[in-house]
């Protein structure tokens, strides 16, 4: 089985063949990430009666996706939605998102071999180590995360976990 993070990589990989398929040759080009809505202008002001706020329009669908079937009906859901204009637009703007139901943890146990680290501060450097042994990291009580270190943990898909 694959992690929570390889399955949101894997959605996203099926969501991007699937929209480009849908929509044709132009729309296979890699195209820059839709620019987030603008504000809505103060109430109040002429011609502003009837626009809906954009936080409003947004909405997340939980999705539940642990095994094969749950990923090929996701992707058919995906496809009735496409067929409606509304909804393909919604899902091309990012109004529309999918979240993996239960947050970040993941069903599956990790199968990475377990580096640990029990105190002191976690650097960059750890972390690109345990990224080239394939090693997730797993965190002591006493250890602390360095900001840097997050996000290269992020970039390079170092899993980490935090004992409580």
């Amino acid at each position: 089985m694959t992690s929570s993070p390889d399955l949101r990589a894997l959605i996203a990989d099926v969501v991007r063949e699937v929209v480009a398929d849908l929509a044709g040759p132009a729309a296979r080009a890699a195209a820059p990430p839709a620019p987030p809505a603008a504000p809505a202008p103060p109430a109040g002001v002429a011609g502003t009666e009837h626009v809906t706020p954009p936080a409003l329009r947004e909405r997340v669908e939980a999705v539940r996706i642990a095994d094969d079937a749950d990923l090929d009906r996701f992707a058919r859901q995906l496809l009735a939605l496409f067929e409606n204009p509304k909804n393909r637009q919604d899902l091309k703007s990012g109004r529309l998102r999918f979240r993996l139901e239960g947050g970040t943890t993941s069903a599956v146990p990790e199968a990475r071999p377990v580096q640990r680290i029990d105190t002191g501060a976690v650097t960059e450097r750890q972390v690109k180590a345990a990224a080239e042994a394939g090693r997730r990291l797993v965190l002591g009580r006493r250890a602390v995360l360095t900001p840097l270190a997050r996000e290269k943990a992020r970039a390079l898909g170092v899993p980490i976990e935090k004992e409580r």
